[in-house]
């Protein structure tokens, strides 16, 4: 079970990029799937010339909680929200950025991308794992935290019916390590991270990932399509950061460039058995290459 975190960009392009589903962990009797539609709310983008974290032997090395953006420009700011699956998400988020006035002669490294936390996704997954719950798990717009903390619950989807928009949130890291050997800043005792068995939450389970029973670690796979760095965030924070190395260095020139990005959605909506009879649901992890031209 991962973290889920998002990419965004200023314009779509035609670059097929799809993110494996076996890269979606598979462990608790999960499986993923594609979503039908992956709404997030971009907040802030950022042009960064280097970044701390980078990627070492295939592992994002010690400094990937840190998404200090060395050099940083702003190149938009405030709220948008688009269904990033749509083809019509780069003509959305064309209006939010300019790149007009950078400075002539900078070679910038990395885009830094502040999201919400919140997210909507809709679809079904398939899950075949495990010696619990087998079938279609599909999202529920009706299932919520209860009276848990949202960003340490992973809300429960229905065995039955058809999928609806479902409103979920961005987990608090409560691991004690990572598998990138840095320590969380939250504690297990403090926030436990426990899966919803109903559609209220009014009974939940824990469940061991990497650490403790009632832990979830945040990490990224090794490819940095998916980021280098992630913000540790706590269970009050409402958005986060994320660290993406462009696909080549970019000088900039006289020309204002624009900034292309290719989605890959495949396997970002994960499903877990939570019983014999009940599923569990969560975001997985959408894959991007951004590419800034002339």
């Amino acid at each position: 079970m991962n973290k889920l975190f998002l990419l965004l960009a200023l314009l779509l392009s035609s670059i097929s990029l799809q993110a494996s589903a076996a890269a979606c962990a598979v462990t608790q009797d999960g499986d993923c799937a594609q979503p039908d539609e992956y709404i997030i709310t971009l907040k802030k983008l950022e042009l960064c010339t280097a970044s701390p974290a980078s990627l070492v032997n295939t592992t994002a090395d010690l400094s990937s909680y840190d998404v200090t953006c060395t050099g940083a420009v702003t190149v938009g700011t405030g709220s948008l929200t688009f269904d990033l699956t749509s083809v019509a998400a780069g003509q959305s988020i064309a209006t939010f950025a300019s790149t007009t006035g950078l400075p002539i002669g900078t070679t910038y490294n990395h885009i830094k991308m502040t999201l919400s936390r919140e997210m909507k996704l809709r679809g079904s997954v398939t899950i075949t794992f495990g010696e619990a719950y087998k079938g279609i798990c599909s999202t529920d717009s009706a299932a919520t935290a209860g009276s848990g903390n949202k960003y340490e619950r992973m809300l429960a989807g229905k065995t039955s019916g058809t999928a609806t928009l479902q409103t979920f949130y961005v987990n608090t890291d409560s691991g004690d390590a990572t598998d990138r050997g840095t320590l969380s800043q939250n504690t297990v005792s403090a926030h436990p991270y426990r899966m919803c068995t109903t559609q209220n939450c009014s009974s939940a389970i824990g469940f061991s990932e990497g650490g403790a029973d009632g832990t979830m670690n945040k990490w990224l796979p090794p490819n940095p399509q998916y980021g280098i760095a992630i913000e540790d965030v706590t269970s009050t924070d409402t958005d986060l950061s994320l660290i993406v190395p462009l696909s080549a260095p970019y000088t900039v020139g006289p020309t204002a460039p624009k900034i292309d990005v290719a989605f890959g959605a495949e396997g970002s909506l994960n499903g877990l058995a939570s019983g014999g009879a009940t599923c569990a649901l969560s975001p997985y992890y959408v894959r991007a290459k951004f590419t800034i031209t002339d």
